[in-house]
């Protein structure tokens, strides 16, 4: 295997990197060439060759290598480059170092290489979606959504690929871990994403809260799905839960959001009022939800989860008199 270099290791030279991003293309097309090759390719030295495949290696490239008779350097055979493979300042920066080299050659390669970048620059300006798959289409466009929308794409290529994904993760009681997770299912259960996925630290599946996971990357493992019995994960961990019924009286410009939440059924028009009757779980989750509307709602029943929302309500109160 090629020794890999430091992460530390950064290209601040503009050839460099076009050298390594031509490297790369050169992989995509030819999938095995030799250090030999590449050193000639590029006149440079094969000790160099070594530090930007390594360069590659860092960013997540399954990048692969042998010596001797047959040996090489290639990539993994379902390997694609993905249009997310590259921010849009790393874009930009790529197509400015290829302009700057593009004197020292001769042929048209540098500008064959920005046309493509410019197609993936434009096929990602027109794909919004969170999820995109051959039978499922999400749009995450709520409060949240700027900040999950991330997530969710990068948590959709991963299932498709079956790569598995480091994340660090926060749980319910503030500890924070790092994890590397095989996902299987996007899950959204009471308003919330979850992710189903094998967690390798424990060594079983687990339901990942995405707004609890603060930082993740797609890995270059990949991995057989196994059988995952979601639906009793959910059913055990989920539906086990105390359900109440819940009156509220809200006003028309929230109205929207409670049809969203609970079903244009639950409404009624009550004199000149606007009421929604439901069976939803007793849980924190509730009286956060409730709280998120403000004083456009008025919980009628049950008194206990009315009284639970007027003693949050103090409290807020009392940290602003403070």
């Amino acid at each position: 295997m090629l020794t890999k270099p430091s992460a530390s290791y950064i290209i601040k030279d503009a050839m460099q990197q076009s050298t390594i991003f031509a490297i790369l293309l050169i992989l995509l097309n030819k999938r095995r060439v030799s250090r030999d090759y590449l050193a000639e390719r590029f006149s440079i030295s094969k000790r160099t060759v070594s530090r930007y495949i390594g360069v590659l290696q860092d960013a997540g490239v399954p990048i692969s290598s042998s010596v001797g008779m047959n040996g090489g350097i290639w990539l993994s055979d379902d390997y694609r480059l993905d249009k997310t493979f590259f921010s849009e300042a790393e874009l930009i920066r790529l197509k400015d170092a290829l302009s700057r080299t593009e004197s020292l050659y001769a042929d048209s390669v540098n500008r064959l290489i920005a046309e493509k970048l410019d197609s993936a620059h434009k096929s990602r300006a027109q794909d919004n979606c969170s999820v995109r798959q051959e039978d499922l289409y999400i749009d995450s466009e709520y409060e949240h959504g700027a900040k999950l929308r991330p997530k969710l794409k990068i948590f959709s290529q991963a299932i498709e690929s079956r790569r598995a994904v480091e994340i660090k993760y926060t749980d319910a009681r503030g500890f924070d871990s790092f994890r590397t997770v095989e996902p299987y299912t996007l899950v959204f259960k009471a308003g919330y994403w979850y992710v189903y996925a094998m967690c390798k630290l424990r060594g079983d599946f687990r339901l990942f809260k995405l707004s609890r996971i603060n930082g993740m990357r797609i890995t270059s493992k990949s991995f057989v799905r196994a059988e995952s019995k979601l639906i009793e994960k959910l059913e055990l961990e989920y539906y086990n839960e105390v359900y109440i019924d819940v009156e509220i009286e809200f006003y028309p410009t929230v109205s929207e959001a409670i049809i969203d939440w609970l079903g244009k059924k639950a409404v009624t028009e009550r004199g000149t009022k606007l009421v929604a009757s439901a069976e939803v779980p007793f849980t924190d989750g509730l009286v956060k939800k409730l709280l998120s509307f403000g004083s456009s709602i008025k919980v009628l029943a049950p008194d206990e989860l009315a009284d639970k929302l007027k003693t949050e309500a103090r409290l807020m109160l009392d940290a602003y008199e403070r």
